[in-house]
């Protein structure tokens, strides 16, 4: 999510209500909507419980890494995203499956304000709820590769609550209350991604290269008292490795060491609230699935992400839910 910064600069840079300041304002919905997306996808970027700047721990000194402003802006954030999966339909001999996929998500934000460089700034609660929903096809093309292609539809709804902590929007608040802030909005994005995976020696469920092109474009409305048009669009395109090497079985459960390595590059209105055009994200930790089956999960655990080149640069202490 996106700190809304431009009340700030745009009333800092012109002391009347101009057309470029209100695009400014109406696009910040874009970039909530888009960059909720790309941060509840749990294989392309990972939040955790706990944050901290891997500098401090690796004796470096690399901007791209970590930084304060980096690290307390995920403390922040935060991101529940419940993945699943679930098989439509499997053919016994057949190298096709069709699947189900989805999650729902919850990303929430507290962040503070210093509009016009206030000594009192104002604070800005965030929220997005979401659910995602998929039919996945899935071919494979021989005991290497496998190919699938996905489509579906994100229903998205957004609210912020501003609270004037100074007056120096004083005179503005009667043109952004209950349109810019103190608002909620609700929008319908449909998303289109392919996903190859490649695995040497046939064996996905231990290791394999794989590469994920995502595209979405959507609708929305403000139900405050905006007229504004909303359409959140952009892509993002992940490229990486997943690596699960079983350790044990104990009280039937699978005891598995997970890692992974992606770079992921963005695009639209994923971009600027990520302050980046791509970045690079790794994982390890610990996985175990459950003593008895459990309908849609597949796996928990608990590691480490760390976070490279993004406006959320940074480690985090994670619990991961459905890797696979």
């Amino acid at each position: 999510m996106r700190k809304l910064a431009c009340l700030a600069m745009c009333f800092a840079s012109t002391s009347s209500y101009s057309s470029t300041v209100e695009k400014q304002l109406q696009k910040e919905f874009d970039y909530n909507f888009a960059s909720s997306i790309v941060l509840s996808d749990s294989d392309v970027f990972t939040f955790g419980f706990s944050n901290f700047d891997p500098n401090e721990y690796l004796n470096l000194d690399d901007d791209s890494l970590g930084d304060n402003e980096s690290v307390d802006l995920r403390k922040k954030i935060s991101v529940l995203s419940l993945p699943f999966s679930i098989p439509a339909s499997s053919y016994r001999y057949s190298p096709y499956q069709t699947k189900v996929n989805g999650r729902g998500y919850l990303l929430p934000s507290q962040q503070k304000v210093s509009a016009l460089n206030a000594d009192t700034p104002d604070d800005l609660d965030e929220l997005v709820l979401g659910g995602y929903l998929e039919v996945e096809q899935e071919a494979y093309l021989n005991r290497n590769i496998t190919l699938s292609a996905a489509a579906g539809t994100h229903i998205m709804y957004y609210q912020n609550d501003y609270a004037y902590r100074s007056d120096t929007l004083e005179d503005y608040r009667d043109q952004i209350d209950g349109i810019y802030v103190n608002t909620n909005a609700l929008a319908m994005v449909g998303e289109l991604n392919a996903t190859l995976k490649y695995s040497p020696y046939g064996h996905f469920g231990q290791w394999y290269f794989w590469s994920s092109p995502h595209y979405f474009n959507g609708v929305g409305i403000n139900l405050g008292k905006g007229d504004n048009v909303i359409n959140p669009e952009g892509w993002y395109w992940v490229n990486g490795v997943k690596v699960f090497h079983r350790l044990a079985i104990w009280q039937n459960m699978v005891q598995s060491f997970y890692t992974s390595f992606n770079r992921v590059d963005i695009g639209g209105d994923t971009k600027k609230p990520l302050n980046t055009d791509h970045y690079y994200e790794a994982s390890m930790g610990w996985l175990m699935t459950p003593p008895i089956k459990i309908p849609f999960v597949v796996n928990i655990g608990v590691g480490m992400s760390l976070n490279y080149g993004s406006a959320f640069k940074g480690g985090s202490l994670v619990m991961f839910f459905n890797q696979v």
